[in-house]
């Protein structure tokens, strides 16, 4: 638990506080369904049911000069009502016990499931359930204009299904999502899961700005009721609260400021009791997105462990989908081909399905997960090889026996925008540069580095054999790599 300081009121809200649980009225509009990936695209039978939750929530600052795992009630008892969304196998037999709490991304200003995306077939194929939830006010303002983004362009006829939403403060979000938890434990009428569905392990997940949410959370806000936190291509904790940063520029002297952390205390602590995975993408290190340059990246511990994933992209959204409804499709926003880690062709999801199951290993049998490598720098910079892909981190097939080049970002291809979309462009803008390119080889480079074909097959294969064999791939997705190999190629 947390230590609390200062905590003269009785009336403040509490992470244990019970929370009401209500559906929303499908008559007054559609649900704004969150992610890329459906339930139509996992290879179990699986359901998914939308809540409302509400409660009251303490929102929390830290001392005037903050320490990490210390932090003090600012504002208490204060409503919200969000909503959450929950994905399980239709059979409860079929439940392993394994609950995912993904706090929702909102970058975009709408929710996002960037976990989901990533490793959805997991979820389903090992019976996990999933529990999404909103957890910024950002997407609150989007459900409340009827889904539009930016108020204009309609993402989902969702009309006035979310209307009574309130999330006044997204520090609130720290008790909401400890008091779904404690729901999810309990049971009873309070819990989002049929009484027939085990709850034995409670993971916490999250990507980019949410990803840091998690690390504030485990950080600040672990207890028992937690067994593990999974910081998908994040560095960074997020702010405790969303007011002044005390020394900014207009800021009112503390306690009406928020007190930052600084340096390594920004980082998420590695003497908790549980597991904490932490993933970075080749983007994220290259564009020191979270401090993660050279000398900056956290050593393994008994119970962290810290990835660097060469060749792959920050952005995890599938290719062939629409980002915006009926608009606009993912491969014809950016100038480059992409290269995701949800789609490839460096498919970073592998990478973090295999420490999926290596974090359930964990805290299950006990079993630590192998350790991370870093990506290597020189001269303050991601060191490259002749090819200009990454040396070091934790490697797939494609950059030890290289294709193609595989950089970590891309740029908007603006003359592909719709005029509609105009206003979105600085938005579209950050999601490129947050997105991978490929550059395939040509076939004359082809021909010069592998002359034969079944001698590349052999060692592409020899190569995923060996990642299998030090747990950082699944033999399932090790079989999809292989199976790939049919495909044209050197």
């Amino acid at each position: 638990m947390p230590l609390l300081l200062c905590l003269p009121f009785p009336a403040a809200a509490a992470p244990t506080d019970p929370i009401v649980l209500e559906r929303p009225d499908e008559t007054a509009g559609e649900p704004h369904i969150v992610g890329f990936r459906t339930l139509a695209d996992v290879p179990e039978p699986y359901v998914e049911e939308e809540f409302f939750v509400s409660g009251t929530a303490t929102v929390y600052t830290y001392e005037e000069t903050p320490r990490r795992g210390v932090v003090l009630p600012r504002d208490l008892a204060v409503p919200y009502k969000t909503r959450l969304s929950v994905r399980r196998p239709a059979d409860p037999a079929d439940a392993n016990g394994t609950v995912v709490i993904e706090w929702w991304n909102s970058t975009g200003t709408f929710d996002i499931a960037p976990v989901w995306d990533a490793s959805a077939e997991l979820f389903a194929r090992e019976g996990w359930t999933y529990v999404g939830v909103t957890n910024s006010n950002v997407p609150i303002v989007f459900l409340q204009n009827r889904c539009r983004l930016g108020g204009i362009i309609p993402v989902a006829m969702c009309r006035q299904r979310y209307a009574s939403l309130s999330l006044p403060e997204n520090g609130q979000a720290y008790d909401i999502v400890s008091q779904i938890v404690h729901a999810l434990r309990q049971g009873g009428d309070s819990s989002p899961l049929p009484a027939a569905y085990p709850v034995e392990r409670v993971f916490h997940a999250g990507q980019s700005q949410q990803g840091g949410s998690v690390i504030t959370y485990a950080s600040d806000f672990h207890f028992e009721g937690n067994d593990g936190y999974f910081v998908q291509v994040a560095a960074l904790g997020r702010s405790i609260n969303s007011g002044p940063v005390c020394g900014s520029a207009g800021a009112p002297p503390y306690p009406a400021c928020t007190p930052a952390l600084q340096g390594t205390s920004r980082f998420v602590r590695t003497d908790l009791p549980v597991p904490v995975i932490q993933a970075l993408s080749e983007t994220d290190v290259s564009i020191g997105f979270g401090a993660v340059a050279e000398g900056s990246r956290q050593a393994d511990t008994r119970t962290f462990r810290h990835y660097q994933m060469a060749g792959t992209a920050h952005a995890g959204v599938h290719i062939g989908v629409d980002i915006i409804p009926n608009l606009l499709k993912l491969e014809d926003t950016c100038l480059n081909p992409l290269n995701t880690h949800a789609d490839g062709p460096v498919f970073g999801s592998y990478l973090l399905n295999a420490m999926w199951k290596n974090l359930e290993r964990q805290v299950r049998g006990h079993v630590p997960p192998p350790p991370g490598k870093p990506i290597s720098f020189a001269d303050g910079a991601i060191e490259r090889d002749e090819f200009g892909n990454a040396i070091g981190g934790l490697r797939l097939p494609e950059l030890d026996l290289p294709v193609a080049t595989y950089l970590p970002s891309n740029v908007v291809d603006e003359e592909n925008i719709p005029g509609l979309l105009l206003p979105a462009l600085p938005l579209l803008n950050l999601f490129c540069n947050l997105a991978g390119s490929v550059f395939p080889f040509d076939e004359a480079t082809l021909a010069e580095l592998y002359p034969s074909e079944r001698r590349f097959e052999q060692r592409y294969r020899q190569l995923v054999r060996n990642l299998v064999a030090r747990r950082y791939l699944l033999a399932e997705d090790a079989a999809r790599l292989e199976a790939a190999l049919d495909a044209p190629g050197p």
